[in-house]
């Protein structure tokens, strides 16, 4: 009896210590404000404010596929790509299905700000 509840208390010591190690290496999830009564997406939070209004003084940055990763250039008024800025190191083809045909696709960003949460989002 004594050398079950020792192999118990052991075996409640790992899963403690792993569940505790997961828990921490768990990335920090944006806390959605949005009200009640609003038809805004929340499983997208970025979806509708990197497609929002384009603000005429803010630089603007196209999203695309290059070569299998995610590539940011600075876009022109007509909303085709640039100058290439720099190319990330998230794979397109490890995206989920919607985020990789939107990067496909060409993503629009309008802020410096919108940009860095959205690859923060995709994983970089």
């Amino acid at each position: 009896m004594r050398k079950l509840s020792v192999c118990l208390f052991y075996g409640l010591c790992v899963f403690t210590i792993v569940f505790s190690l997961f828990w921490m290496a768990l990335p920090k999830l944006p806390l959605s404000q949005t009200p009640a009564g609003s038809e805004t997406d929340p499983t997208s939070p970025l979806s509708l404010a990197a497609q929002a209004v384009p603000q005429t003084d803010a630089a603007r940055y196209c999203l695309r596929d290059s070569g299998g990763r995610v590539a940011v250039y600075t876009c022109r008024a007509d909303g085709t790509p640039g100058t290439l800025i720099r190319v990330t190191g998230i794979y397109t083809n490890l995206l989920p299905e919607n985020d990789a045909l939107r990067i496909k696709r060409g993503l629009v960003v309008n802020s410096p700000r919108e940009l860095d949460l959205l690859l923060e989002d995709l994983g970089e």
